[in-house]
């Protein structure tokens, strides 16, 4: 089905919606569909610095799934860390 198809769909039931209201909603269901059903996954590679623990995430990662250094995942932390680094305190 083209989005022109769904967007005839929608007017049959909601003949007072415009074209672009109607491409807005679709494409914010595309989004909350990709989302929730992580059929969209991506993988992310972050450049390492001594003695850093913290780095900044880019804005589009919704979910971590495993994280790995040299090819060896990083077991998930669930205490707070013993030692705080030097660069955040």
């Amino acid at each position: 089905m083209t989005q022109r198809d769904m967007i005839e769909l929608v007017q049959q039931h909601h003949p007072h919606m415009g074209e672009k209201e109607i491409r807005k909603l679709l494409n914010r269901a595309s989004d909350v569909f990709c989302s929730e059903t992580e059929i969209i996954k991506k993988t992310w590679t972050q450049p390492t610095v001594k003695d850093t623990r913290y780095y900044p995430l880019d804005a589009d990662i919704i979910r971590i799934i495993d994280v790995r250094l040299a090819g060896e995942f990083i077991p998930r932390l669930i205490n707070p860390p013993k030692l705080e680094d030097k660069d955040y305190t």
